[in-house]
């Protein structure tokens, strides 16, 4: 029981006292955000799952379930059942994102899967100078993927994927299109439970928007437009995780992960999960240097049936500037 205590005093300590520390990390990467607003398609920077991002996105380390075919497609691996896994997120500005993923087991060393995710908003009207208050027609935005990964588990220890994805954004006639790799590697240490993981996602040449804007109404045509490209928004993330209490009613997780985006400031991101009896799940997470985001926090309950689980996740994220995000999940097992 001391121990345990011991366990959870040191977790406390880390995550509720993190926020004093942020400015240690502010002396190199501080500088990172002079690159913010420099990528195009940064929805790709959502994170996906609730379980995920309740632990302030400390997960490529983690990675055991659908979700790692965003976050590191080298879990897929690494998991134990097939699974069909459904994600939405309420985005501030009325704006909902959809991510849908399945995690096939091929064998027990190879895993594929096929991933989408949908960023869309409710038609919104057409204005222009002459008509401020709208020329009765509409235009509709949104971004989508569509990816495949591979995973294969070459040891007991050592697990890498791969995604390909296709990649738009459209907004009314102009749009942009491009494909993208993302890549991962999974390590368990063999000390206990242990491990760490890499990944790099989103990775890819510069984008250009096409298309052409229309002239006012009383114009009447199209204009042409010499677009520039950006960099598309790349992510390294390096991260580790081990089980700090491991008993058929009670396991902790924690994990801790470095964030590094081309365009902006690297991030340090801290998470913490408690399964009780491997049925109830409390969550929490920090992500230090990030000015806009406080904390975040989750729940989870996971039942089995006839061997088969059915899982729902829900998570908290408090924002400073905008409004808060909530994210629930659903997934089952195969």
């Amino acid at each position: 029981m001391i121990k345990n205590t011991k366990y959870y005093l040191f977790i406390l300590i880390m995550i509720f006292c993190g926020s004093s520390t942020t400015h240690a990390f502010d002396i190199y990467p501080q500088l990172g955000h002079r690159r913010a607003g420099t990528s195009a398609l940064t929805f790709l920077k959502i994170g996906v799952g609730s379980r995920a991002s309740s632990m302030g996105g400390a997960f490529v380390s983690i990675a055991d379930d659908a979700s790692c075919l965003y976050w590191n497609p080298a879990g897929a691996a690494q998991m134990k059942q097939s699974e069909i896994y459904s994600s939405r997120i309420k985005w501030p500005a009325g704006i909902e994102y959809d991510f849908f993923g399945i995690v096939y087991k091929m064998s027990s060393n190879y895993s594929f899967g096929l991933s989408a995710g949908f960023l869309h908003t409710d038609p919104m009207n057409i204005t222009t100078e002459y008509m401020p208050h709208g020329t009765g027609e509409q235009f509709y935005f949104y971004d989508y993927f569509i990816g495949a990964s591979i995973s294969q588990k070459i040891t007991q220890q050592f697990s890498w994927g791969l995604t390909l994805k296709y990649v738009e954004e459209r907004i009314a006639d102009v749009s942009s299109q491009t494909p993208l790799i993302d890549i991962g590697t999974f390590y368990w240490t063999g000390y206990k439970s242990l491990r760490f993981a890499v990944s790099l996602t989103n990775f890819g040449s510069e984008v250009m928007n096409n298309g052409k804007f229309a002239k006012p109404v009383i114009e009447g045509g199209t204009v042409d437009v010499n677009y520039k490209s950006f960099p598309v928004p790349t992510i390294f993330r390096i991260g580790t995780a081990m089980e700090i209490i491991d008993t058929k009613k009670n396991k902790m997780t924690v994990s801790a992960q470095l964030n590094h985006p081309v365009d902006n400031a690297e991030t340090f991101s801290i998470g913490i999960e408690n399964a009780f009896a491997n049925m109830l799940f409390v969550r929490g997470g920090l992500n230090l240097n990030n000015p806009e985001e406080k904390f975040n926090l989750g729940v989870g309950i996971k039942l089995s049936i006839n061997e088969k689980d059915i899982s729902f996740d829900y998570s908290y994220s408090n924002l400073v500037y905008l409004s808060d995000i909530q994210r629930f999940t659903l997934k089952f097992s195969l």
